[in-house]
């Protein structure tokens, strides 16, 4: 078919085709004979452009949770790798959950936990080594739009994630979430881990402990003493077993005049060890006590009674009078300390009468010494003015202050044994067995012609007080007799020595 050439207008005037603003008008093709004839051609009009076609409108996220037609796990997924459909504005579901739109639709105050955890610590009690067990942690959503939920946790050995680990999760309004938890022990002993969830608001730790069974050891209920000797020391030996699987420290504790020995202490498992128990009184009567063991896992208790009695025990004679003995001279005397129980005793000749007389006065030899230490004090700081010389001061005020503290020490174990100058007990200290005696020599020295008294106080384990000894004494000065009451000399001459005999005896005729 040929083209028609350009189109001539009424002003004459022709334009190019690329210049017309209608389409070119195309000549007819040739007719064909045979053929029907062809329509009219209808004249070209421009037509106005049509408007393009409008979207849809977005479908609210309500409504499709509740048509179901998204699921909120797919929803996550879709979230996470950008693939949230054009329904919802190709934004996904973190742009629509933003922190602004969920603090002006929030329930739930901002100082408040969105999530709900329950258990808040998950704790594994009684496990048995390499042997598998899971707890279930649920989380419950706390406002009135869906949350979404990080799961995470450290890699461990012993506890695993029975889901994917660091996988997200939608927790609806009321809807709980269980999170499953496994635990696979290895040996007997404590574990500790911990789950972290994590939202766009908060971040919740919540602990994992494993505590295997507590380890148990066998104490008796009771331990009796029954009679002890007062003022001597009696111990019983316990026997602590472990019947666990596991090792245990323990702590034992009690009270006066009650003790134990070790302390502290591990029992392996299946173990045994042996702890003794002591009973020490100073006065008679009935005592009762406990003994607490604490393995830091449970406490045990054992109740303990003893009674404390007076032995047979005494002395010969409570008073000794030596004879009278001449000065410089000595003079001796013996009696018996009898034991006449089955027990072994101990005795100990004291200078008091009782005990809180030897503590006041070894209070007051120390109060005897502190002044005397810090009088010695200023006198160095006195002397020691020169800065060259301050260091020597401070050496000598250290090494004072450590000879006072010696000596305070020394004051303070002094057993205060019996102790005279004109009086000597021996032995002064020593055990009686039993149904037996003890020989105790006193000895007299006078210094000068008078008579002297004291008194011993024999300390015995099995008797409650200290028995008194009175001792006494006469001194005598020498006595002589000369054989003649005059002696003349007769004329003596000047720077002449003249040389006579006197005898005498002493009195007792020696």
């Amino acid at each position: 078919m040929g083209v028609q050439g350009p189109s001539v207008l009424r002003n004459g005037r022709s334009k190019s085709p690329s210049r017309c603003r209608g389409p070119p008008r195309l000549s007819p093709p040739p007719r064909d004979p045979g053929a029907p004839p062809a329509p009219a051609l209808q004249p070209w009009r421009r037509s106005a452009a049509a408007p393009p076609p409008e979207p849809p409108p977005a479908p609210p996220l309500a409504p499709l949770f509740a048509a179901r037609q998204w699921q909120p796990e797919s929803l996550v997924m879709s979230s996470v790798a950008g693939q949230i459909p054009a329904a919802q504005g190709g934004k996904g579901l973190a742009a629509f959950f933003t922190d602004s739109v969920r603090t002006s639709l929030s329930s739930v105050p901002p100082k408040q936990n969105l999530l709900q955890i329950s258990p808040p610590e998950v704790v594994f009690r009684g496990f048995v080594a390499h042997e598998v067990s899971e707890m279930v942690v649920s989380l419950v959503n706390k406002d009135k739009l869906p949350e979404v939920v990080r799961i995470s946790m450290e890699s461990s050995p012993y506890f695993q994630l029975v889901c994917s680990n660091n996988a997200y999760r939608v927790v609806m309004p009321g809807v709980p979430a269980h999170v499953r938890i496994r635990f696979t022990p290895g040996k007997g002993k404590d574990f500790s881990h911990k789950l972290i969830c994590t939202t766009a608001r908060e971040r919740i730790v919540v602990p994992i402990q494993a505590i295997g069974a507590p380890a148990i050891l066998e104490f008796p209920d009771q331990l009796d003493f029954s009679e002890c000797p007062v003022k001597q020391s009696s111990q019983k030996t316990l026997l602590v077993r472990n019947v666990s699987k596991r090792a245990a420290r323990y702590q034992l504790s009690t009270q006066s005049p009650f003790s134990v020995v070790p302390a502290t202490g591990t029992v392996g498992a299946v173990d045994t060890v042996q702890v003794t128990v002591g009973f020490h009184a100073l006065m008679t009567g009935d005592y009762s006590g406990s003994l607490c063991c604490n393995t830091g896992e449970e406490s045990t208790l054992t109740e303990l009674h003893a009674e404390a009695v007076e032995l047979n025990i005494g002395l010969s004679t409570n008073f000794m009078a030596v004879q009278t003995t001449f000065i410089t001279m000595s003079n001796h005397k013996t009696m018996l300390i009898e034991n006449r129980s089955n027990v072994t005793a101990h005795f100990q000749w004291k200078a008091f009468p009782t005990e809180e007389g030897e503590n006041r006065e070894k209070r007051r030899q120390c109060r005897f010494l502190r002044p005397w230490s810090e009088k010695s004090q200023e006198n160095l700081t006195e002397e020691e003015t020169s800065e060259s010389e301050m260091g020597s001061c401070e050496d000598h005020t250290a090494r004072l202050s450590n000879t006072v503290l010696a000596e305070i020490a020394k004051v303070q174990q002094d057993p205060m044994l019996f102790s005279d100058d004109i009086f000597f007990i021996e032995p002064v200290e020593g055990e009686i067995g039993p149904n037996s005696s003890a020989e105790i020599k006193v000895t007299f020295k006078p210094t000068e012609a008078l008579e002297y008294q004291s008194v011993a106080y024999c300390n015995i384990s099995g008797c409650e007080s200290r028995l008194p000894l009175r001792l006494r004494g006469h001194g005598k000065g020498p006595l002589v007799e000369l054989n003649c009451r005059t002696l003349n000399l007769g004329n003596v001459s000047v720077n002449t020595p003249h040389v006579r005999e006197v005898s005498s005896r002493t009195w007792d005729g020696s």
